[in-house]
């Protein structure tokens, strides 16, 4: 059988209307560090802590400012802030993020700063309906029943799904270098061989249970894309029964390889006016993109028009999560490019779902005096694991 694989505390001073949706899913982006966009001049004591939303999220990228003074920063992926060079004694701190109500907080602070400062963020932009995203076991998942059981047994080395999303390569062989014992070198024209632990043979390969080759087999041919496990075997005595080859051909170790089914994705075309950095605050204060407040028919999705992608590795660990995300959906129902935010999210992995399903997503664009316009929004996604497991 032939197999193609094909090569990312202040509590807000006022309360939600009544009839307001409150926020039941929150989306994380790709935790990362945020650098203070300022700070003091030497001398002066530290202001940190997190920010949170009303469900006590982190929130990414709220800004946080001293007045009187140029000191400012943003949140990081986690929600943490540092502010340095704060003058001790009374000093007023405001807290501002786009779709949330801003909030000001006074502080006294001694010689020692102040940290663990929790400060909350009450929503105001517009959210809609939450999508719900129900895993289901896909019809792979009995053929990986076997890699989960050999994974739980500890022989061998494992790669999953997860960690390939980790590693944010796209070369079979560079992760397998991490494998110990293994190594990677040029043999005749092949540029990147693998050979584990010295064996002057390559390594036997199983492509979904089934030998893919007696020989020399490059291993770069593989897109990681497409590939949904990976088994390490040093040499026939750690090699399970199931990939035992014929004529002693396992004496040089096994790579097995589970790939994830193809799922064949419309082709996005990306606007050629679209910025891959866009600040959403930018974009409403020089009228580019309207919230729903100031709109007369606010952004709506359309049945089916977004489908995220439960991971593989969390439905497996039966992990459920909460993502919520920003954009901007423009006069097409589509979601401009370079916009997709993420305020917080329970897991990296989720969070890269979410901006796959909304760079494909369709939405009924927002109306102002009887024209199409931009509309800024946020999206609850919420990841539900069943009680009970389908059955495939």
């Amino acid at each position: 059988m032939r197999m193609q694989f094909l090569r990312a505390h202040a509590q807000a001073h006022a309360h939600s209307r009544s009839g307001q949706r409150l926020l039941v899913a929150t989306l994380l982006g790709l935790a990362f560090p945020v650098a203070p966009l300022a700070q003091g001049q030497g001398g002066g004591v530290s202001v940190s802590g997190f920010v949170r939303d009303t469900l006590g999220l982190a929130i990414v990228g709220a800004e946080l400012s001293i007045d009187g003074s140029s000191l400012r920063t943003l949140s990081a992926g986690d929600g943490r802030y540092l502010l340095s060079g704060v003058p001790p004694g009374e000093v007023r701190m405001r807290v501002r993020r786009l779709g949330f109500r801003p909030t000001v907080m006074d502080l006294e602070l001694g010689a020692g700063g102040l940290s663990d400062v929790e400060i909350q963020l009450v929503q105001l932009v517009q959210q809609l309906e939450p999508v719900a995203v129900l895993g289901r076991r896909e019809a792979y998942a009995s053929r990986l029943a076997g890699f989960e059981e050999r994974r739980q047994r500890k022989v061998g080395h494992f790669i999953t799904r997860e960690r390939l999303e980790r590693t944010h390569s796209f070369s079979m062989t560079d992760v397998l270098r991490d494998v110990p014992g293994v190594n990677v070198r040029q043999i005749g024209v092949i540029q990147k061989a693998v050979r584990i632990r010295g064996s002057p043979c390559p390594p036997l390969v199983f492509i979904d249970g089934s030998p893919a080759t007696a020989g020399e087999f490059d291993l770069e041919t593989i897109d990681l894309g497409m590939v949904e496990g990976i088994e390490v075997y040093s040499g026939s005595a750690t090699v399970p029964a199931e990939f035992a080859g014929p004529r002693n051909l396992d004496r040089c170790g096994v790579v097995a390889i589970w790939s994830r089914p193809f799922r064949p994705r419309p082709r996005v075309t990306k606007s050629v006016d679209a910025p891959s950095e866009v600040s959403l605050d930018r974009l409403v204060a020089r009228g580019e993109a309207h919230t729903a407040a100031t709109v007369d028919s606010a952004v709506a999705l359309i049945d089916g028009g977004l489908a995220p992608e439960y991971p593989g590795s969390l439905l497996r660990d039966r992990r459920s999560g909460r993502v919520l995300t920003e954009f901007v959906v423009d006069t097409t129902g589509a979601v401009v490019p370079g916009t997709i935010g993420i305020i917080s999210s329970s897991h990296p992995l989720f969070s890269l779902a979410a901006r796959e399903a909304l760079s494909q997503a369709q939405f009924l664009p927002a109306r102002k005096g009887g024209a199409l316009v931009r509309q800024v929004v946020q999206l609850p996604i919420e990841f539900r694991v069943p009680t009970r497991p389908n059955r495939p």
